[in-house]
């Protein structure tokens, strides 16, 4: 099985790498690379940058992948949710793919609405990543990594069940927003600290609570 996760993420950087060569004659040599909140474009830069810096910052992230768990004191807690680490890592280079296409898209249609693909897959993600979270065992790279969850293994799996159900609820949150049209970025800055804060302050009360 293994195996198949190594396959799939050298196709996700093999076919940015063959569609980044395909579009470069095509692409202006100046293309949006950011989007204010209105998803307007309010940046550009050389697409030579932008086509070849995104899947070498890809293939950064997918070493560190394999590299983290051999850095790690727990490595040996990997074993035991190997498959949603390798999921996890997915959803991350799958979201960079993802990404990598909506600018080129972008750039030959400035028609293209980028709030729309941003929000929908940053939504996908989300629920994707929530889905997993509560299986993920302690460990000190990847989760919701607190001094309290870092202590206390009852308290990691109990913050990061909680934490899964807040990454899930944000994610469709954002996915709503994309399909509605009706975008609402306090809302979504809000979702994201729900993501963010809910979770650290209950690994904090439920630490407090379990050493009393």
């Amino acid at each position: 099985m293994k195996t198949i996760y190594i396959w799939v993420k050298w196709f996700m950087l093999a076919l940015m790498i063959v569609v980044g060569a395909y579009f470069y004659d095509k692409l202006p040599d100046q293309i949006p690379v950011h989007w204010n909140y209105a998803g307007e474009i309010d940046a550009y830069g050389p697409k030579t940058t932008h086509l070849f810096m995104i899947p070498a910052i890809t293939l950064v992230m997918m070493i560190l992948f394999v590299l983290l768990p051999k850095l790690d004191p727990k490595k040996d807690r990997y074993e035991k949710f190997a498959d949603i680490y390798e999921i996890i890592q997915l959803a991350i280079l799958g979201f960079m793919v993802y990404m990598y296409f909506i600018t080129i898209a972008a750039a030959l249609n400035p028609l293209v609405d980028v709030t729309f693909y941003v929000l929908f897959g940053v939504g996908v993600m989300f629920v994707l990543m929530g889905n997993y979270m509560g299986k993920i065992r302690q460990n000190y790279f990847v989760g919701i990594k607190t001094p309290w969850t870092l202590d206390n293994e009852e308290v990691w799996n109990k913050t990061h069940r909680l934490g899964g159900w807040c990454f899930v609820f944000s994610g469709l949150i954002f996915v709503l927003q994309a399909f509605t049209g009706v975008v609402d970025w306090w809302l979504f800055v809000t979702a994201i600290l729900i993501s963010v804060a809910v979770p650290i302050g209950y690994s904090y009360w439920l630490y407090k609570k379990i050493k009393k």
